[in-house]
């Protein structure tokens, strides 16, 4: 089985106008290798993505992700972005996200360039098991990538906030708390009135706001 951990970074924007846009896909391969089956990376893939709506980045959005108009410019659309990812996934695989939001974004833009929605199976979330096992008592319920990192001992490689460097720390930390993880088996073309079904049990189960910087950033100036 492989798992496919990925992250995705979008637009800041000031305006209600817009809605955040996904402008990075960052994502890597795990599986198990050698005689003894210990996971491992065994691949990575990476594109930036061009917003359809607009496409000039904002100050904010730079400042944020470091992404410059030049990487977006010579950039893919959605719709051919997420055709390459298709392609780039193996046959079989889970899904696996530090927080909630990717997979919604996935959703939301699929849904708006008119593209199917069935290859977005075996999603999990991660970060809420993980942050389950590591928090001690009186601790934040939900935790950071780079807390996490720290709980387990692992440093921080590349620079946060960029989606491929993020797919990587995740990666590390989802090995290291493999066997502690439950995962289940779900499509987003199914999920309306069903629920998902546990197919993977190893251990007990069960940050910080993944957007806390973001907010920071946003407060830092008037609208």
């Amino acid at each position: 089985m492989n798992y496919i951990i990925y992250d995705l970074e979008f637009t800041v924007s000031r305006s209600t106008r817009y809605t955040s846009e996904i402008i990075d896909i960052g994502a890597v391969k795990v599986a198990p290798v050698g005689e003894d089956g210990t996971l491992a990376v065994i691949d990575t893939f990476h594109t930036f993505v061009r917003p359809s709506n607009k496409s000039v980045l904002s100050a904010d959005t730079i400042q944020f992700t470091g992404i410059t108009q030049k990487d977006i410019d010579a950039a893919p659309l959605f719709p051919e972005a997420v055709k390459e990812f298709i392609n780039w996934l193996p046959e079989s695989y889970y899904l696996c996200s530090w927080g909630p939001d990717d997979k919604s974004k996935f959703v939301s833009h699929c849904r708006t360039h008119q593209l199917k929605v069935d290859w977005i199976i075996n999603h999990n979330d991660v970060q809420k098991q993980i942050s389950r096992a590591l928090r001690k008592e009186g601790g934040p319920r939900q935790l950071g990538l780079s807390q996490a990192l720290m709980l387990c001992g692992i440093e921080f490689d590349g620079t946060q906030h960029r989606a491929l460097d993020d797919a990587l720390n995740t990666a590390k930390v989802f090995i290291h708390h493999f066997n502690q993880l439950e995962l289940e088996l779900n499509n987003a073309a199914e999920e309306e009135g069903t629920k998902s079904k546990l197919v993977y049990s190893s251990g007990d189960e069960d940050k910080h706001n993944p957007f806390g910087d973001l907010a920071k950033l946003l407060g830092s100036s008037d609208s």
